[in-house]
């Protein structure tokens, strides 16, 4: 694993490019991983520093699997950009809007849950519609691995459920419409939206994945030059690891990370 600390050379050749953009994800990176989603909270400290970012870099975000107004209530900076449900919903224009071809998924994720809640009606088990996607959590289960391989083999043999497409996350089985849209889509939007010439990625699951190789993919062009940051834990999946550039150790580490952001951005001397 490489260290970010010990590689802020490298980094700070991206940090001179511009338009130069930051793009984190929440839960896990700014966000401590709570039992349960609603009890989650962004770290002050990240919320001051994205703050101060999102005044001179060209693109500060944030991309979750939760909606998009969920994470403008958690992290409410009125300069950042908010990209929910995996890519697929916006904050925009004050409201969230669906990208057109999830939005036609909203019924059937509706109906997804009211067929899997009965099934899954287990301690420590929860279902969390989400609109156009849904999230099962077990994070709070007595045995998580009994759990897990419950609630897959449900999701499987279900009519509606087994045409959806299905990521495993920490403690938690996300459910999607089978379309290509992810982080990795949502990053590269993003990049080309803004014409970024620089830019970072935080994430801390196998969620982000998608996202970490678009920034290495769009770093083989000339005029992008990024990085893709993991966030290390205890539950970090080993993947994690072979998809990043650098790593951090926790969230008190990108609460570091972005204090030396702000000292070493050019535009922020």
């Amino acid at each position: 694993m490489r260290y970010t600390f010990d590689h802020l050379d490298l980094i700070q050749e991206a940090l001179r490019r511009y338009p130069l953009g930051l793009i984190t994800d929440v839960d896990g990176t700014i966000s401590e991983t709570a039992p349960t989603p609603q009890e989650a909270r962004v770290s002050p400290l990240c919320q001051r520093y994205l703050a101060a970012l999102a005044t001179h870099l060209t693109l500060v975000a944030a991309v979750s699997g939760r909606p998009a107004t969920q994470i403008r209530d958690m992290v409410g900076i009125d300069g950042m950009i908010y990209i929910g449900n995996h890519g697929m919903e916006r904050w925009k224009r004050n409201q969230p809007e669906f990208s057109p071809r999830s939005h036609k998924y909203l019924g059937v994720m509706q109906s997804v849950v009211e067929e899997l809640a009965p099934l899954l009606a287990m301690e420590g088990v929860s279902i969390e519609n989400k609109g156009v996607t849904a999230t099962i959590h077990y994070r709070l289960s007595l045995e998580p691995q009994i759990a897990d391989r419950k609630i897959l083999n449900t999701v499987e043999t279900s009519a509606l459920a087994r045409g959806l497409r299905i990521t495993r996350g920490r403690m938690a089985i996300d459910l999607a419409p089978p379309i290509d849209v992810n982080k990795g889509t949502a990053v590269l939007d993003l990049i080309r939206e803004y014409n970024l010439h620089g830019g970072l990625y935080l994430g801390d699951d196998s969620i982000d994945i998608d996202a970490f190789r678009a920034v290495r993919n769009a770093s083989r062009g000339s005029d992008f030059q990024g990085f893709a940051i993991g966030i290390t834990s205890p539950e970090m999946p080993e993947s994690l690891i072979r998809e990043v550039d650098f790593t951090l150790h926790g969230v008190s580490d990108v609460e570091r990370f972005l204090k030396w952001m702000i000292q070493s951005v050019p535009q922020l001397d």
